[in-house]
């Protein structure tokens, strides 16, 4: 299996999502392609198109250019099912030599089975018209796991499209957020998977349910020892792009309205998330980035736990260990 870097990983480095570098210059792709062959890993994964300066065939092609030069794979994400959008990044996958373009949902949980339906049906009929354009140029449509739907439902929507251009994007952490566990989702999802996200979460007790907190790979509560090899048994020609997180999320699992937006979850999968909380849940501080720590500790913070979860990646899959970057090159 191929092992690549997520550029969600750099996320504050990006200075795309919550936070902006001002002494630093936000994190390129010429950046993150020159950090993954320093970290000897085999690929990229861009997890948005705000990433690329352009879609037109000149840029992309010189992207493209540049990482085969370092022997290095791409991998295209994005959000929504917009038809258009989607077609645009398929067409720009196929140009970049990308296999797939990753996508999510990215609408909230309805409050009712029925608006479930609804929203699924909707998402199906919109990725149908992007089907004919996938099988055009050979890119597959990679729906990820992303805290909005259950691998069940996530099923679902891939059924409802019958066609080999569309499956999953396995995401190893995110089926905590909907009390989900890890490995059965995994043995659920893997022989749809065309693409995989490695991440781990540790998880803090509140009063409402839990915190995802994010870790290094290895120090948290997933058992991704046994993910990694269902995936590799059963999806191995997918890659494997290490995603890490600096933050945390809240999961109100013990409010009225989680349990009405998620009421497949029994009492028996609360009870099994809870007692992970119990056992191996720790206190944790606040973010280096919300505890006022310099632009150059958050940025050094976040390059040590990419650095933590590459090597952990590596020794999963039997592979010597890296020379690391030193962080914040």
């Amino acid at each position: 299996m191929k092992l690549g870097l997520d550029s969600y990983s750099y996320h504050h480095a990006a200075g795309l999502w919550d936070y902006l570098p001002h002494s630093n210059p936000p994190m390129s792709v010429l950046h993150y392609l020159r950090k993954a062959s320093e970290l000897g890993l085999d690929g990229v994964h861009f997890c948005d198109p705000r990433h690329l300066e352009s879609l037109e065939y000149g840029y992309v092609m010189q992207l493209r250019e540049k990482a085969e030069s370092l022997g290095l794979y791409v991998e295209l994400g994005t959000e929504g099912t917009n038809a258009d959008h989607l077609q645009n990044m398929v067409r720009a996958a196929h140009v970049l030599g990308s296999s797939v373009v990753r996508t999510f949902i990215g609408k909230p949980r309805p409050s009712s089975p029925q608006a479930m339906n609804a929203l699924l049906a909707a998402a199906a009929a919109e990725i149908g018209e992007v089907i004919p354009v996938c099988e055009r140029y050979g890119v597959s449509l990679a729906i990820e796991n992303h805290q909005d739907l259950t691998t069940g439902e996530l099923l679902r929507l891939v059924e409802a499209t019958a066609s080999e251009w569309v499956g999953l994007c396995f995401n190893t952490g995110n089926a905590l957020a909907l009390l989900e566990d890890p490995v059965d989702t995994a043995e659920a999802a893997a022989p749809a998977a065309k693409s995989a996200h490695l991440k781990d979460y540790q998880l803090v007790g509140t009063h409402e349910g839990f915190a995802l907190v994010g870790c290094a790979l290895g120090e948290g509560v997933v058992d991704l020892d046994r993910v990694v090899e269902i995936l590799g048994s059963r999806s191995p020609d997918i890659c494997l792009n290490v995603e890490t997180v600096v933050g945390r999320k809240l999961v109100p699992a013990l409010s009225d309205d989680y349990a009405k937006r998620v009421p497949q979850a029994t009492a028996r999968d609360l009870a099994r998330t809870l007692r992970l909380v119990r056992d191996q849940g720790r206190p944790t501080g606040a973010p280096a980035a919300e505890r006022g720590a310099t632009e150059d500790q958050v940025l050094a913070g976040e390059d040590e736990m990419v650095v933590r979860s590459v090597k952990w990646a590596q020794r999963a899959l039997g592979r010597p260990d890296a020379e690391a970057a030193t962080p914040g090159d």
